[in-house]
């Protein structure tokens, strides 16, 4: 098995890639702020790849006992190298995208 299956598997999730980049964005930010920034995604589903994205050690969770509690969200070293690296993958994409379409017009 390809060592990178795993981590795929993590990142291919629907809005796992657009949460990495909007707390990548961010110092820290807290669980309700992600939430407007991620309007068409549930709650729910925004706790599950919040998990997801945690257990792969690619985000951190801080809690704070204050009340009302807090709790703030940010990328991990190995989150903020992946997401340089995703950055490199899109410009490689956005050249080999306009390549194909270059390609497809002659």
């Amino acid at each position: 098995m390809c060592p990178a299956t795993g981590l795929v598997q993590v990142i291919g999730r629907k809005y796992a890639l657009r949460l990495l980049t909007v707390i990548g964005e961010r110092q820290s930010i807290r669980f309700n702020d992600l939430k407007s920034v991620m309007d068409d995604m549930s709650s729910s589903t925004l706790t599950i790849r919040l998990a997801e994205l945690e257990r792969a050690a690619l985000i951190e969770r801080q809690t704070y006992s204050e009340t009302p509690p807090r709790v703030e969200y940010n990328l991990t070293t190995e989150g903020r190298k992946l997401r340089q690296s995703l950055f490199t993958l899109s410009k490689y994409a956005s050249r080999k995208s306009d390549v194909s379409k270059h390609l497809a017009e002659e």
